[in-house]
């Protein structure tokens, strides 16, 4: 998507903004190229959250897990990146049902879905599978792993030679109750 694929040139003195590159962030950014003294660039949030805690981002909406482990950041927006049952974008894939999962590639580009993923299954099936990382931009279908965890845009398409997939948002909300936030606006202070 065209939209997302940039950055805005920086000027001294603007804000730098950074944003996750996903369809989901569309509604969340709109417009803010068009104001003045925004600076704002896209990656993956894994980086996102990297560039915020070097001092390279004012603002940037990032991983929930992030937020939790650094007491120097704020909140800085109810605006985010969560759902009350299928989010569509963050995906667990696996070869051979999950209660007999070894080992799970984890998508480099997360952080807070490999989080949930883990939680998810050590409540769920009593499991913790060996954790190995999916490099950004390999296929995943290609893992070597019995079962793999993607977000983003990839996961919205179907997933051949997957026969047990799980939608995070859908099975947090269906063993919880509750709704999940995957990203927020977070500032340092």
């Amino acid at each position: 998507m065209s939209r997302l694929s940039g950055s805005a040139t920086a000027t001294s003195g603007s804000i730098r903004v950074g944003a996750v590159s996903y369809l989901n962030t569309v509604p969340l950014v709109d417009g803010l190229t068009e104001i003045s003294g925004i600076s704002l660039s896209f990656d993956l949030p894994s980086r996102l959250a990297d560039n915020l805690s070097a001092g390279h981002l004012d603002v940037a909406l990032i991983p929930c897990v992030e937020f939790f482990q650094n007491p120097d950041y704020v909140v800085v927006s109810d605006a985010c990146i969560a759902c009350r049952g299928p989010v569509l974008s963050v995906k667990l894939l696996s070869r051979r049902p999950f209660e007999e999962m070894e080992s799970l590639a984890l998508d480099e580009g997360s952080r807070t879905s490999a989080a949930l993923v883990r939680i998810l299954l050590r409540q769920r099936f009593g499991i913790s599978p060996q954790l190995r990382s999916l490099p950004l931009g390999e296929p995943y279908e290609q893992a070597d792993a019995d079962a793999v965890l993607i977000i983003g845009d990839r996961a919205m398409h179907p997933a051949a030679g997957f026969p047990h997939q799980w939608d995070l948002g859908a099975e947090w909300c269906e063993w919880s109750g509750l709704p999940f936030v995957f990203a927020m606006w977070v500032a340092r202070r």
